[in-house]
């Protein structure tokens, strides 16, 4: 059984979203998403959001840290202090992360988090950048326990029946 589902795609295809609406309609469901932050219109920053809600700001445009994705200045302490509150599931939870990519890889205690995720009898849904790869990416979409899903604005709503389909297949519906 594969039980780790990876949505991957494009920027700006709805990686989120997807993962948003599918979380939606599951019970116990553990972990975070990354919310983008928009200042008249335009995309300033992301911030966490844990499953209890709780946010903290991952990267900003007005940050000024040693750390810089794109034009995204990178808060590796802010991801790593919620990190802890992440490692208390139990088997009954559905685990999902958004986002494996680029900068959440900064971190080494963010990596041993996906790890823990991925290696844990749960089930997990996570999305991984498409247009960022490197030595951990790769590991992760090889994987015997992976299935991964790629989508597109245009095929986005029927890639999520095909998940919802696995996960009541695997009972988490």
């Amino acid at each position: 059984m594969k039980k780790n589902i990876i949505i991957t795609g494009l920027p700006r295809s709805g990686k989120t979203t997807l993962l948003k609406e599918i979380v939606k309609q599951l019970d116990d469901t553990f972990g975070f998403v990354t919310n983008e932050i928009r200042k008249d219109g335009d995309r300033t920053g992301f911030e966490v959001e844990t499953h209890l809600g709780k946010t903290s700001l991952l990267a900003s445009v007005d940050l000024n840290t040693d750390i810089k994705v794109s034009k995204y200045f990178v808060n590796i302490q802010n991801l790593e202090e919620i990190i802890p509150q992440m490692l208390t599931f139990s088997h009954e939870n559905i685990l999902f992360l958004d986002e494996i990519g680029q900068m959440e890889l900064y971190s080494k205690k963010f990596k041993k988090l996906v790890n823990l995720y991925l290696d844990s009898n749960n089930l997990c849904i996570a999305t991984l950048s498409k247009t960022y790869s490197d030595t951990f990416t790769e590991v992760i979409k090889s994987r015997n326990d992976v299935e991964i899903f790629e989508i597109t604005q245009e095929n986005r709503q029927e890639q999520k029946q095909k998940i919802m389909e696995l996960l009541k297949n695997n009972k988490a519906v």
